[in-house]
Protein backbone atom coordinates (compact mmCIF):
# COMPACT_ATOMS: atom_id res chain seq x y z
CA UNK A 1 0.00 0.00 0.00
CA UNK A 2 1.88 3.03 -1.31
CA UNK A 3 1.39 6.79 -1.12
CA UNK A 4 3.43 8.83 -3.62
CA UNK A 5 4.50 12.29 -2.42
CA UNK A 6 6.20 14.43 -5.09
CA UNK A 7 8.15 17.58 -4.24
CA UNK A 8 8.54 20.33 -6.82
CA UNK A 9 9.90 23.36 -4.92
CA UNK A 10 11.95 21.97 -2.06
CA UNK A 11 12.08 25.01 0.26
CA UNK A 12 8.32 25.38 -0.04
CA UNK A 13 7.18 21.79 0.32
CA UNK A 14 9.80 19.58 1.99
CA UNK A 15 9.05 20.26 5.66
CA UNK A 16 5.26 20.05 5.39
CA UNK A 17 5.57 16.80 3.44
CA UNK A 18 8.01 15.40 6.00
CA UNK A 19 5.61 16.25 8.80
CA UNK A 20 2.72 14.56 6.96
CA UNK A 21 4.88 11.48 6.25
CA UNK A 22 5.83 11.19 9.94
CA UNK A 23 2.14 11.13 10.83
CA UNK A 24 1.46 8.49 8.14
CA UNK A 25 4.24 6.35 9.61
CA UNK A 26 2.85 6.75 13.13
CA UNK A 27 -0.79 6.07 12.27
CA UNK A 28 -0.90 3.76 9.22
CA UNK A 29 0.85 0.84 7.55
CA UNK A 30 1.23 2.61 4.22
CA UNK A 31 4.59 2.78 2.47
CA UNK A 32 5.53 6.27 1.30
CA UNK A 33 7.62 7.35 -1.67
CA UNK A 34 8.95 10.91 -1.57
CA UNK A 35 11.26 12.77 -3.89
CA UNK A 36 11.76 14.82 -7.02
CA UNK A 37 8.46 15.31 -8.82
CA UNK A 38 9.41 13.86 -12.21
CA UNK A 39 10.80 10.68 -10.63
CA UNK A 40 7.76 10.17 -8.42
CA UNK A 41 5.54 10.61 -11.47
CA UNK A 42 7.64 8.00 -13.26
CA UNK A 43 6.82 5.46 -10.53
CA UNK A 44 3.14 6.32 -10.79
CA UNK A 45 3.18 5.57 -14.51
CA UNK A 46 4.92 2.19 -14.13
CA UNK A 47 3.09 0.76 -11.09
CA UNK A 48 -0.49 -0.07 -10.17
CA UNK A 49 -2.36 0.50 -6.92
CA UNK A 50 -0.56 3.81 -6.21
CA UNK A 51 -2.05 6.93 -4.59
CA UNK A 52 -0.44 10.14 -5.89
CA UNK A 53 -0.79 13.29 -3.79
CA UNK A 54 -0.30 15.71 -6.66
CA UNK A 55 0.38 19.45 -6.37
CA UNK A 56 -1.92 20.19 -9.29
CA UNK A 57 -1.27 22.44 -12.27
CA UNK A 58 -2.86 23.86 -15.44
CA UNK A 59 -4.57 21.67 -18.03
CA UNK A 60 -1.69 21.73 -20.58
CA UNK A 61 0.63 20.02 -18.06
CA UNK A 62 -1.80 17.33 -16.87
CA UNK A 63 -0.60 13.94 -18.14
CA UNK A 64 -2.64 11.31 -16.29
CA UNK A 65 -5.79 10.27 -18.22
CA UNK A 66 -7.84 7.86 -16.12
CA UNK A 67 -8.28 5.31 -18.89
CA UNK A 68 -4.50 4.90 -19.03
CA UNK A 69 -3.98 4.73 -15.26
CA UNK A 70 -7.31 3.28 -14.17
CA UNK A 71 -5.74 1.17 -11.40
CA UNK A 72 -4.01 4.17 -9.83
CA UNK A 73 -5.48 7.07 -7.87
CA UNK A 74 -4.80 10.82 -7.83
CA UNK A 75 -5.62 13.43 -5.23
CA UNK A 76 -4.79 17.09 -5.90
CA UNK A 77 -3.72 19.48 -3.17
CA UNK A 78 -2.84 22.58 -5.17
CA UNK A 79 0.37 24.09 -3.85
CA UNK A 80 -0.30 27.35 -5.72
CA UNK A 81 -3.44 27.98 -3.68
CA UNK A 82 -5.56 29.11 -2.18
CA UNK A 83 -7.87 28.87 -5.19
CA UNK A 84 -9.75 32.02 -4.15
CA UNK A 85 -6.56 33.98 -4.85
CA UNK A 86 -6.51 33.03 -8.54
CA UNK A 87 -8.06 35.05 -11.36
CA UNK A 88 -10.73 33.48 -13.57
CA UNK A 89 -8.35 32.27 -16.29
CA UNK A 90 -5.96 30.62 -13.87
CA UNK A 91 -8.78 29.01 -11.91
CA UNK A 92 -10.40 27.80 -15.13
CA UNK A 93 -7.30 25.98 -16.34
CA UNK A 94 -6.29 24.55 -12.94
CA UNK A 95 -9.84 23.31 -12.33
CA UNK A 96 -10.50 22.31 -15.92
CA UNK A 97 -13.18 19.67 -16.39
CA UNK A 98 -10.62 17.38 -18.06
CA UNK A 99 -8.48 17.42 -14.91
CA UNK A 100 -11.33 16.99 -12.43
CA UNK A 101 -12.90 14.05 -14.25
CA UNK A 102 -9.53 12.26 -14.41
CA UNK A 103 -8.64 12.62 -10.74
CA UNK A 104 -10.19 10.87 -7.74
CA UNK A 105 -10.01 13.52 -5.03
CA UNK A 106 -9.48 17.25 -4.60
CA UNK A 107 -8.33 18.80 -1.33
CA UNK A 108 -9.43 22.38 -0.69
CA UNK A 109 -7.61 24.71 1.69
CA UNK A 110 -10.74 26.16 3.26
CA UNK A 111 -14.37 27.28 3.07
CA UNK A 112 -13.71 30.30 0.86
CA UNK A 113 -11.78 28.13 -1.59
CA UNK A 114 -14.69 25.73 -1.78
CA UNK A 115 -17.15 28.56 -2.34
CA UNK A 116 -14.98 30.07 -5.12
CA UNK A 117 -14.60 26.77 -6.98
CA UNK A 118 -17.90 24.97 -6.39
CA UNK A 119 -19.19 25.66 -9.92
CA UNK A 120 -16.38 23.47 -11.31
CA UNK A 121 -17.45 20.52 -9.14
CA UNK A 122 -21.18 20.37 -9.85
CA UNK A 123 -20.78 16.89 -11.36
CA UNK A 124 -17.98 15.85 -9.02
CA UNK A 125 -19.13 16.68 -5.49
CA UNK A 126 -17.95 13.26 -4.31
CA UNK A 127 -14.36 14.32 -5.04
CA UNK A 128 -14.43 17.32 -2.68
CA UNK A 129 -12.49 17.33 0.60
CA UNK A 130 -11.95 20.41 2.76
CA UNK A 131 -9.00 19.58 5.03
CA UNK A 132 -6.75 22.66 4.81
CA UNK A 133 -3.05 22.16 4.08
CA UNK A 134 -0.34 20.21 5.98
CA UNK A 135 1.99 23.19 6.33
CA UNK A 136 -0.55 24.84 8.63
CA UNK A 137 -0.45 21.81 10.93
CA UNK A 138 3.19 22.75 11.50
CA UNK A 139 2.20 26.27 12.56
CA UNK A 140 0.16 25.06 15.50
CA UNK A 141 1.58 25.88 18.92
CA UNK A 142 2.58 22.30 19.69
CA UNK A 143 4.31 21.80 16.30
CA UNK A 144 6.11 25.09 15.56
CA UNK A 145 9.02 23.67 17.58
CA UNK A 146 9.81 21.80 14.34
CA UNK A 147 11.54 25.06 13.30
CA UNK A 148 13.01 25.89 16.73
CA UNK A 149 16.67 25.62 15.65
CA UNK A 150 16.20 27.78 12.55
CA UNK A 151 14.12 30.39 14.40
CA UNK A 152 16.71 30.77 17.16
CA UNK A 153 19.55 31.12 14.63
CA UNK A 154 17.72 33.85 12.71
CA UNK A 155 16.88 35.81 15.84
CA UNK A 156 20.47 35.55 17.04
CA UNK A 157 21.87 36.66 13.67
CA UNK A 158 19.43 39.45 12.78
CA UNK A 159 17.92 40.49 16.12
CA UNK A 160 14.57 42.22 15.68
CA UNK A 161 13.88 42.37 11.96
CA UNK A 162 11.26 43.20 9.35
CA UNK A 163 10.58 40.47 6.82
CA UNK A 164 9.41 41.35 3.29
CA UNK A 165 8.74 38.50 0.82
CA UNK A 166 8.49 39.56 -2.83
CA UNK A 167 5.69 38.38 -5.08
CA UNK A 168 6.17 40.48 -8.21
CA UNK A 169 6.53 39.57 -11.88
CA UNK A 170 9.68 41.62 -12.47
CA UNK A 171 13.23 40.20 -12.36
CA UNK A 172 11.98 36.67 -12.98
CA UNK A 173 13.95 33.88 -14.60
CA UNK A 174 11.18 33.36 -17.16
CA UNK A 175 9.49 36.21 -19.03
CA UNK A 176 6.18 36.28 -17.15
CA UNK A 177 3.95 37.47 -20.01
CA UNK A 178 5.03 34.60 -22.29
CA UNK A 179 4.96 31.93 -19.60
CA UNK A 180 1.68 32.69 -17.88
CA UNK A 181 -0.63 33.42 -20.81
CA UNK A 182 0.15 30.10 -22.48
CA UNK A 183 -0.12 28.39 -19.13
CA UNK A 184 -3.69 29.65 -18.87
CA UNK A 185 -4.67 27.85 -22.08
CA UNK A 186 -6.98 30.80 -22.91
CA UNK A 187 -9.18 30.37 -25.99
CA UNK A 188 -12.07 32.80 -25.45
CA UNK A 189 -11.50 36.57 -25.41
CA UNK A 190 -7.76 36.07 -25.80
CA UNK A 191 -7.08 39.67 -26.88
CA UNK A 192 -8.99 41.05 -23.91
CA UNK A 193 -7.20 38.66 -21.57
CA UNK A 194 -3.81 39.68 -22.99
CA UNK A 195 -4.68 43.37 -22.65
CA UNK A 196 -5.80 43.01 -19.03
CA UNK A 197 -2.82 40.87 -18.14
CA UNK A 198 -0.33 43.29 -19.69
CA UNK A 199 -2.02 46.08 -17.74
CA UNK A 200 -1.55 44.05 -14.57
CA UNK A 201 2.14 43.44 -15.37
CA UNK A 202 2.76 47.15 -15.95
CA UNK A 203 1.05 48.11 -12.69
CA UNK A 204 2.82 45.32 -10.83
CA UNK A 205 6.24 46.55 -12.00
CA UNK A 206 5.39 50.09 -10.91
CA UNK A 207 4.49 48.77 -7.47
CA UNK A 208 7.66 46.70 -7.36
CA UNK A 209 9.82 49.77 -7.96
CA UNK A 210 7.79 51.79 -5.44
CA UNK A 211 8.19 49.02 -2.87
CA UNK A 212 11.97 49.12 -3.32
CA UNK A 213 11.99 52.90 -2.76
CA UNK A 214 9.74 52.42 0.26
CA UNK A 215 12.11 49.81 1.72
CA UNK A 216 15.11 52.12 1.28
CA UNK A 217 13.23 54.99 2.96
CA UNK A 218 12.27 52.66 5.81
CA UNK A 219 15.88 51.50 6.15
CA UNK A 220 17.12 55.10 6.22
CA UNK A 221 14.72 56.00 9.04
CA UNK A 222 15.65 52.85 11.01
CA UNK A 223 19.40 52.32 10.46
CA UNK A 224 19.71 49.89 13.38
CA UNK A 225 16.84 47.69 12.26
CA UNK A 226 17.47 44.83 9.80
CA UNK A 227 15.14 44.48 6.83
CA UNK A 228 15.19 41.05 5.17
CA UNK A 229 14.04 40.83 1.55
CA UNK A 230 13.15 37.35 0.27
CA UNK A 231 12.88 37.08 -3.53
CA UNK A 232 10.12 34.99 -5.09
CA UNK A 233 11.32 31.46 -6.10
CA UNK A 234 11.11 32.49 -9.77
CA UNK A 235 13.15 35.66 -9.32
CA UNK A 236 16.88 35.88 -9.94
CA UNK A 237 18.43 36.94 -6.67
CA UNK A 238 21.27 38.90 -8.33
CA UNK A 239 18.75 41.04 -10.26
CA UNK A 240 16.82 41.75 -7.06
CA UNK A 241 20.04 42.68 -5.23
CA UNK A 242 20.97 45.18 -7.94
CA UNK A 243 17.70 47.05 -7.30
CA UNK A 244 18.94 48.21 -3.90
CA UNK A 245 21.59 50.81 -3.16
CA UNK A 246 24.73 49.43 -1.54
CA UNK A 247 24.61 52.29 0.94
CA UNK A 248 22.01 50.51 3.08
CA UNK A 249 23.79 47.87 5.15
CA UNK A 250 20.59 46.98 7.03
CA UNK A 251 18.83 45.81 3.83
CA UNK A 252 19.65 42.17 3.16
CA UNK A 253 18.38 40.19 0.16
CA UNK A 254 18.34 36.56 1.28
CA UNK A 255 16.89 33.39 -0.21
CA UNK A 256 17.78 30.67 2.27
CA UNK A 257 15.79 27.92 3.95
CA UNK A 258 12.07 27.53 4.27
CA UNK A 259 10.08 30.76 4.48
CA UNK A 260 8.16 29.61 7.56
CA UNK A 261 11.10 29.97 9.95
CA UNK A 262 11.71 33.53 8.69
CA UNK A 263 8.07 34.44 9.23
CA UNK A 264 8.05 32.91 12.70
CA UNK A 265 11.25 34.75 13.67
CA UNK A 266 10.37 38.22 12.32
CA UNK A 267 8.83 41.07 14.32
CA UNK A 268 6.93 42.64 11.42
CA UNK A 269 5.78 41.09 8.14
CA UNK A 270 5.25 43.43 5.15
CA UNK A 271 4.03 42.26 1.74
CA UNK A 272 2.50 43.39 -1.54
CA UNK A 273 0.37 40.33 -2.24
CA UNK A 274 2.40 37.30 -1.19
CA UNK A 275 0.28 34.28 -0.18
CA UNK A 276 2.81 33.46 2.55
CA UNK A 277 0.91 36.12 4.53
CA UNK A 278 -1.43 33.24 5.42
CA UNK A 279 1.39 31.70 7.42
CA UNK A 280 2.03 35.04 9.11
CA UNK A 281 -1.68 35.36 9.93
CA UNK A 282 -1.79 31.77 11.22
CA UNK A 283 1.04 32.70 13.60
CA UNK A 284 -0.85 35.93 14.42
CA UNK A 285 2.10 38.13 13.47
CA UNK A 286 2.03 41.89 12.93
CA UNK A 287 1.19 42.27 9.20
CA UNK A 288 1.13 45.15 6.72
CA UNK A 289 -0.17 44.87 3.15
CA UNK A 290 0.73 47.76 0.83
CA UNK A 291 -0.09 48.05 -2.88
CA UNK A 292 -1.08 51.06 -4.99
CA UNK A 293 -3.79 51.14 -7.69
CA UNK A 294 -5.00 47.68 -6.76
CA UNK A 295 -7.32 46.24 -9.39
CA UNK A 296 -6.78 42.56 -8.73
CA UNK A 297 -9.69 40.63 -7.26
CA UNK A 298 -7.59 38.79 -4.69
CA UNK A 299 -6.76 42.02 -2.89
CA UNK A 300 -9.67 41.61 -0.47
CA UNK A 301 -8.09 38.46 0.92
CA UNK A 302 -4.91 40.42 1.68
CA UNK A 303 -6.73 43.45 3.08
CA UNK A 304 -8.61 41.42 5.69
CA UNK A 305 -5.50 40.52 7.69
CA UNK A 306 -3.31 43.11 9.37
CA UNK A 307 -3.06 46.72 8.16
CA UNK A 308 -3.74 47.79 4.57
CA UNK A 309 -2.33 50.83 2.75
CA UNK A 310 -2.93 51.89 -0.85
CA UNK A 311 -0.13 54.41 -0.60
CA UNK A 312 3.52 53.64 0.13
CA UNK A 313 3.94 57.20 1.41
CA UNK A 314 1.12 56.81 3.96
CA UNK A 315 2.44 53.40 4.99
CA UNK A 316 5.89 54.89 5.65
CA UNK A 317 4.35 57.71 7.69
CA UNK A 318 2.38 55.17 9.72
CA UNK A 319 5.44 53.01 10.43
CA UNK A 320 7.49 56.07 11.38
CA UNK A 321 4.99 56.61 14.20
CA UNK A 322 4.73 52.93 15.13
CA UNK A 323 8.38 51.87 15.14
CA UNK A 324 10.36 53.35 18.00
CA UNK A 325 13.81 51.97 18.96
CA UNK A 326 12.94 48.53 17.53
CA UNK A 327 9.60 48.50 19.31
CA UNK A 328 6.64 47.75 17.05
CA UNK A 329 3.38 49.29 18.31
CA UNK A 330 1.05 47.36 16.02
CA UNK A 331 -1.78 44.91 16.62
CA UNK A 332 -1.37 41.25 15.78
CA UNK A 333 -3.37 39.66 12.96
CA UNK A 334 -6.29 37.30 13.46
CA UNK A 335 -6.08 33.72 12.14
CA UNK A 336 -7.38 33.04 8.59
CA UNK A 337 -9.91 30.40 9.70
CA UNK A 338 -12.28 30.88 6.75
CA UNK A 339 -9.41 30.53 4.25
CA UNK A 340 -7.41 27.71 5.90
CA UNK A 341 -9.52 25.02 7.58
CA UNK A 342 -6.77 23.68 9.81
CA UNK A 343 -5.94 27.06 11.36
CA UNK A 344 -8.89 26.30 13.61
CA UNK A 345 -7.70 24.93 16.94
CA UNK A 346 -9.39 21.53 16.62
CA UNK A 347 -8.64 20.89 12.94
CA UNK A 348 -5.60 19.05 11.55
CA UNK A 349 -4.97 18.19 7.91
CA UNK A 350 -3.08 15.02 8.74
CA UNK A 351 -5.86 13.62 10.94
CA UNK A 352 -8.54 14.15 8.28
CA UNK A 353 -6.26 12.87 5.52
CA UNK A 354 -5.37 9.67 7.40
CA UNK A 355 -9.04 8.95 8.21
CA UNK A 356 -9.84 9.58 4.54
CA UNK A 357 -7.15 7.17 3.28
CA UNK A 358 -8.13 4.39 5.68
CA UNK A 359 -11.79 4.70 4.76
CA UNK A 360 -11.43 4.95 0.99
CA UNK A 361 -8.17 3.28 -0.02
CA UNK A 362 -7.10 0.75 2.59
CA UNK A 363 -7.93 -2.24 0.34
CA UNK A 364 -7.21 -0.57 -3.01
CA UNK A 365 -3.53 0.30 -2.74
CA UNK A 366 -0.59 -2.04 -3.40
CA UNK A 367 3.11 -2.20 -2.55
CA UNK A 368 5.59 -0.75 -5.02
CA UNK A 369 6.49 -3.39 -7.62
CA UNK A 370 8.61 -1.67 -10.27
CA UNK A 371 11.43 0.34 -8.71
CA UNK A 372 12.95 3.35 -10.39
CA UNK A 373 15.64 2.35 -12.87
CA UNK A 374 18.62 4.59 -13.48
CA UNK A 375 19.28 5.93 -16.97
CA UNK A 376 21.71 4.02 -19.15
CA UNK A 377 24.57 5.76 -20.95
CA UNK A 378 22.53 6.33 -24.12
CA UNK A 379 19.69 7.93 -22.15
CA UNK A 380 22.14 10.15 -20.27
CA UNK A 381 23.72 11.25 -23.57
CA UNK A 382 20.26 11.98 -25.02
CA UNK A 383 19.34 14.07 -21.96
CA UNK A 384 22.51 16.13 -22.26
CA UNK A 385 21.81 16.77 -25.93
CA UNK A 386 18.28 17.98 -25.10
CA UNK A 387 19.69 20.43 -22.55
CA UNK A 388 22.17 21.84 -25.08
CA UNK A 389 19.50 22.21 -27.79
CA UNK A 390 17.11 23.86 -25.34
CA UNK A 391 19.74 26.41 -24.32
CA UNK A 392 20.08 27.48 -27.93
CA UNK A 393 16.31 27.65 -28.48
CA UNK A 394 15.79 29.86 -25.42
CA UNK A 395 18.08 32.51 -26.94
CA UNK A 396 15.50 33.34 -29.62
CA UNK A 397 12.07 34.82 -28.80
CA UNK A 398 10.28 33.23 -31.79
CA UNK A 399 11.60 29.76 -30.95
CA UNK A 400 10.69 30.29 -27.28
CA UNK A 401 7.15 31.10 -28.33
CA UNK A 402 6.72 27.88 -30.35
CA UNK A 403 8.36 25.87 -27.58
CA UNK A 404 5.78 27.24 -25.14
CA UNK A 405 2.96 26.05 -27.40
CA UNK A 406 4.25 22.48 -27.13
CA UNK A 407 4.65 22.59 -23.34
CA UNK A 408 5.02 25.83 -21.38
CA UNK A 409 7.22 24.13 -18.77
CA UNK A 410 9.91 23.79 -21.46
CA UNK A 411 10.58 27.51 -20.97
CA UNK A 412 11.92 26.87 -17.49
CA UNK A 413 15.70 26.89 -17.50
CA UNK A 414 17.99 24.29 -15.95
CA UNK A 415 19.12 27.01 -13.52
CA UNK A 416 15.56 27.53 -12.32
CA UNK A 417 14.87 23.79 -12.03
CA UNK A 418 17.99 23.34 -9.89
CA UNK A 419 16.87 26.23 -7.71
CA UNK A 420 13.47 24.57 -7.25
CA UNK A 421 14.91 21.17 -6.41
CA UNK A 422 18.72 21.17 -5.97
CA UNK A 423 18.94 17.80 -4.15
CA UNK A 424 17.40 15.57 -1.49
CA UNK A 425 19.69 13.50 0.73
CA UNK A 426 18.75 10.51 2.82
CA UNK A 427 20.31 12.10 5.92
CA UNK A 428 18.23 15.27 5.75
CA UNK A 429 15.06 13.26 5.14
CA UNK A 430 15.81 11.17 8.22
CA UNK A 431 16.58 14.26 10.29
CA UNK A 432 13.38 15.99 9.21
CA UNK A 433 11.22 12.96 10.03
CA UNK A 434 12.78 12.72 13.47
CA UNK A 435 12.04 16.33 14.38
CA UNK A 436 8.55 15.18 15.27
CA UNK A 437 8.43 11.95 17.34
CA UNK A 438 8.18 9.19 14.74
CA UNK A 439 7.99 5.41 15.08
CA UNK A 440 10.81 3.31 13.68
CA UNK A 441 11.16 3.44 9.91
CA UNK A 442 13.53 2.44 7.14
CA UNK A 443 14.55 4.71 4.23
CA UNK A 444 15.47 2.98 0.97
CA UNK A 445 17.13 5.05 -1.76
CA UNK A 446 15.52 4.13 -5.09
CA UNK A 447 17.44 6.68 -7.10
CA UNK A 448 19.08 10.05 -6.67
CA UNK A 449 16.50 12.32 -4.97
CA UNK A 450 13.97 9.48 -4.62
CA UNK A 451 13.23 7.44 -1.49
CA UNK A 452 10.91 4.68 -0.28
CA UNK A 453 9.98 4.89 3.42
CA UNK A 454 8.72 1.80 5.26
CA UNK A 455 7.50 1.46 8.82
CA UNK A 456 9.50 -1.12 10.76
Amino acid sequence: MTILVPIEIKVREFNSRSFLISKLINNTNFDIVVGEKSKVYNLFKHNTGMYLLSKGGPKPTFRFPKEKYKNNFIGIMDEEGPIMNMDNNEMRTRLHDYIIKNIDDYFFWGDKDLFSAKKYFKRYVNKINNFGHPKYDLLKKENIKFYKTEINKLKKKYGKFIFIPLSHSTDQIVNKDKYTIHNYNVKKNLNKTLKNYKKFLINDKKNYLKLISFIEDLAKKNPNLNIIIRPHPRQKIDLVQKRFSKNFHNIKVVYEGVITSWIAACDLYIHSGCTSFLEAASLQKKIIYVYENEDYKSSKMFKDYGYYFESYKKCLQFLTRKINYKFFKLNNSSKPKSIITNTKNNKYFYKDFIRFLKKNYHNKLKPLQILYSKKNKLEIFYSKCKVLVKKQILKFSTLRYFLSLINVSYLLTTEYKKKKFPYLHKSELKDSLNRIPTKKFDIIELSENLFLIKKI
